[in-house]
């Protein structure tokens, strides 16, 4: 089933408290169908709540969260199900299952959802870590990969299942500088590939350059200003240009 309209994410209004701390302050975005949006923020501010909120694991205190078109805490189970199926989350530890291969990583999902047969999944396994480049490795184990590595296999994981948003929780964190731009790249040619939608959280100038078709700054649990990557680098708001400078 494909999305007609043009916002494919849209928070309205959301806030998100934790104790007397008030992590997300009427938080209210737009991210349009094929675009890249970056949400740019130092530590602790609310960043990787958002993305929680937008795939389903954490339920805003108040306010909305569409995706497709509909609420997603107000959907039935089956249709739940489906939403997250069409939505890629790719955690900063790339969260492999260190106790199965790289290849037995990718036929999980598969199996799980679809329970294709053998041919099925050595194609679309071959494939998705094809693009990743990293189908030498394929019967390896996460331990003997390197951080880069694991982060490439946790985003083949991720795209084996086709989804048609993905969000990226601090892709490059922990990551050496030519590592860093190897997946800052890896995130653009994903997405021009596939006109796929993505959110990426970080706090990387670098990755925020290569991947942002916008930008929108958080600081203290509310956005401060959102725009185009030339818009934002003009700012004169002193906490945007911290970033720039």
């Amino acid at each position: 089933m494909g999305f007609d309209g043009k916002n494919i994410i849209s928070l309205k209004s959301v806030c998100k408290s934790f104790g007397k701390n008030e992590v997300l302050k009427n938080v209210s975005l737009d991210v349009s169908k094929g675009e890249t949006l970056v949400v740019l923020g130092k530590s602790g501010t609310g960043k990787s709540v958002i993305l929680q909120c937008i795939i389903g694991l954490m339920k805003p205190d108040s306010g909305i969260v569409e995706v497709f078109g509909k609420n997603i805490f107000e959907m039935p189970p089956a249709e739940f199900l489906n939403f997250r199926k069409r939505t890629g989350f790719l955690f900063q530890s790339g969260a492999l299952y260190d106790s199965m291969s790289i290849r037995e990583n990718l036929e999980f999902p598969l199996i799980r959802h679809f329970n294709p047969g053998r041919d099925v999944l050595n194609e679309k396994v071959t494939k998705s870590l094809d693009e990743v480049g990293l189908l030498k490795s394929i019967d390896k184990m996460p331990s003997e990969l390197s951080g880069g590595m694991k982060k490439r296999a946790g985003l083949a994981r991720t795209l084996i299942l086709e989804p048609e948003i993905l969000l990226y929780d601090e892709p490059t964190t922990g990551l050496d500088p030519a590592t860093s731009r190897d997946i800052s790249r890896l995130i653009r040619s994903v997405q021009k590939e596939r006109n796929m939608t993505s959110v990426v959280v970080t706090h990387d100038m670098e990755c925020v350059r290569m991947t942002a078709d916008r930008i929108a700054v958080l600081k203290d649990g509310a956005f401060t200003v959102t725009g185009i990557p030339e818009e934002i680098m003009k700012a004169e708001d002193e906490y945007v240009k911290s970033f720039f400078n």
